[in-house]
């Protein structure tokens, strides 16, 4: 009896030494986590009810390496004082922590502690940059031909840091709530209205303010997008790499070659047409066909595809071989020449442009290719009556 009532007594400090985290433990890591579950993936705040939002602690402390025999994860930790230290611990949510522990998975110490060293990594660069480098993120989605594609806030979040960080918590959205399709009547100027007054909306807010700006959208609405946000404004123009959840910069340099191709007027009285051939390139009987019989100048490059604004020096290369042409052809036509324009190219490519068309410029009328009928026409005009 004596010697049952001493396990018994054995099981029970065991498993009271097991739970004993420090006040001072759990500080540091709610402090280390940002309150955020440390589980890879999961962005649940554990000091509010992702419902009603009131404020309630939600918080469990996993173990990384077992606390018992029993438990997943064991080690010879478990006779060690340091079973319940920081290093050993992640602030994670309730479903999350049983997630881990269940029989049904196999989450490994390893992974775990690589989960833990991420997230707190993060949270580390976020909070040790400074104030003066806090960006707004702006978003703009609108639908394409009949396809619907988003940007994700935390995709956006994720490509700014460490070089900059989110000024609030959530981003600002220009993105219309209008069941359009760019094949409909009248798409065009309304949805050019509505993002002059979703622009109008927050402009004041963030006028002299760093903005990250991400957009998926028609060629024309980004160009408006950019006479909006131009260069009055200090700007990031962000282009997905590779996926619509990677917004990072590829490197920090140029990969690609640029230069403007020439085709001579058929008829020297016709408007010239600039095209950016950047994504996919026309042929020249398309281009005659559908555009008329002016001097083209085509922005291309020897390999066109959509992945070909790897860095931001990229893009300068581009906009700076899009500002030359404007001012060849202003020269050579004055300044009341009306241009058309055939984008073919990256997000990042048109909302730049945009940014950088100047109230001095000609006219520039944007084409875009019906996605039903696949002929081209007029979208939108820039410096002139829209």
């Amino acid at each position: 009896m004596a010697e049952q009532k001493g396990k018994q007594l054995e099981v029970r400090k065991v498993k009271n030494i097991s739970r004993e985290i420090k006040p001072a433990t759990e500080r540091m890591l709610w402090g280390v986590s940002a309150g955020i579950c440390e589980f890879n993936g999961c962005t649940n705040k554990l000091y509010s009810h992702h419902v009603t939002k009131e404020k309630v602690n939600l918080a469990e402390k996993a173990h990384i390496y077992a606390f018992s025999a029993g438990g997943k994860r064991p080690s010879l930790l478990r006779f060690s004082t340091k079973i319940n230290d920081i290093d050993n611990l992640m602030l994670i949510c309730e479903r999350c922590h049983k997630l881990i522990d269940s029989e049904d998975t196999d989450y490994t110490a390893e992974q775990l502690l690589a989960m833990k060293k991420e997230h707190e990594q993060r949270i580390a660069n976020v909070v040790t940059i400074k104030p003066d480098l806090q960006s707004e993120i702006v978003i703009f989605n609108a639908n394409i031909a009949n396809r619907a594609i988003k940007i994700s806030d935390y995709a956006a979040k994720s490509a700014i840091i460490p070089e900059h960080y989110p000024a609030r918590e959530i981003p600002i959205n220009l993105s219309p709530d209008l069941s359009l399709y760019d094949s409909e009547d009248n798409y065009w100027p309304i949805m050019a209205t509505h993002l002059e007054r979703q622009w109008l909306q927050y402009e004041q807010m963030i006028r002299d303010k760093h903005i990250s700006l991400f957009a998926v959208a028609p060629q024309p609405l980004l160009f408006k997008l950019g006479t909006l946000i131009n260069r009055n404004y200090n700007v990031d123009v962000r282009q997905s790499q590779g996926s619509i959840d990677n917004w990072k910069w590829r490197c920090d340099k140029q990969t690609a070659k640029i230069e403007t191709q020439f085709v001579e007027a058929e008829d020297s009285s016709a408007e010239p047409i600039i095209t950016f051939e950047l994504t996919a390139k026309l042929s020249k009987d398309e281009l005659r066909k559908e555009f008329g019989k002016g001097t083209i100048y085509r922005i291309t490059s020897e390999s066109c595809s959509p992945e070909i604004i790897k860095s931001w020096r990229d893009l300068r290369a581009v906009i700076n071989e899009y500002r030359n042409t404007l001012n060849t052809i202003r020269e050579v036509y004055g300044n009341d020449v009306k241009i058309k324009m055939v984008p073919i190219a990256p997000v990042s490519v048109s909302i730049e442009a945009g940014r950088q068309t100047m109230k001095g410029d000609p006219q520039i009328t944007i084409y875009d290719r019906n996605y039903i009928s696949k002929a081209w026409s007029e979208a939108l005009t820039l410096n002139g009556k829209e």
